[in-house]
């Protein structure tokens, strides 16, 4: 084999461009194991975050020729939902916000935990709002999720609700001898995952679309 031969037997192809993967970091756990559950919710929900900076860097609203219900909605998580109570502040929180990091030009975060009487948090949500130009909302997240490494890489497909539309869509993440069930929606004005604590008790995907599409008809209001 010459040369030649050889350059071609081993060329550098670079891989497919990824919109998602140069926004996704993760967070390594720490040595405490009272920690660990947390920091790999907290990674998972970084992903996420990379998601919603992918999305935003291929489909940022800059003109006026976008879909007119673009930015109609924002995000206000209710101070109670569900008999659950809100926090928006904590360890956990600071940390999902930190996986976040800077929030994109024209985007406004949220990172809000719900928590049961004793303190217990029952949700993590973390995502944000602004101007999406999505012509497929359901596929972006769809393929955000598979890329993730949703369990055997299937994303069920559940009943978006209101007020906006769009796309609801959950899965299984395997995690540290586990599973996180997850589930996202996606519209025009937002992005947002809804996730159990890995701590928890388990919840099919079902009964957590439930509480999204709830949570979701509860959180996003007009903008204006």
């Amino acid at each position: 084999m010459n040369e030649n031969d050889q350059q071609v037997a081993q060329p550098s192809v670079p891989a497919p461009p990824n919109p998602y993967a140069a926004y996704v970091s993760s967070p390594p756990p720490p040595p405490s194991k009272t920690k660990r559950a947390l920091w790999v919710v907290v990674g998972v929900l970084a992903t996420a975050a990379g998601l919603v900076g992918g999305r935003l860097a291929m489909n940022a609203l800059l003109a006026e020729d976008g879909p007119v219900d673009a930015g109609r909605y924002k995000l206000v998580p209710p101070a109670s939902f569900e008999g659950l109570t809100l926090q928006d502040s904590g360890p956990r929180v600071d940390a999902i916000k930190e996986g976040q990091g800077a929030p994109k030009p024209g985007t406004t975060p949220v990172a809000v935990v719900y928590a049961d009487q004793a303190g217990t948090a029952q949700l993590v949500v973390s995502g944000t709002a602004g101007r999406f130009t999505d012509d497929d909302p359901g596929a972006a997240v769809t393929a955000g999720m598979r890329a993730m490494g949703i369990k055997d890489g299937v994303v069920t497909t559940h009943e978006a609700g209101t007020p906006a539309g769009g796309a609801l869509r959950c899965g299984t993440l395997p995690i540290q001898g586990g599973t996180l069930p997850m589930c996202m929606w996606a519209d025009h004005s937002s992005l947002v995952t809804v996730t159990v604590p890995i701590e928890n008790k388990p919840v099919t995907l079902d009964a957590l679309a439930a509480r999204a599409k709830a949570l979701r008809e509860a959180m996003e209001v007009p903008a204006s």
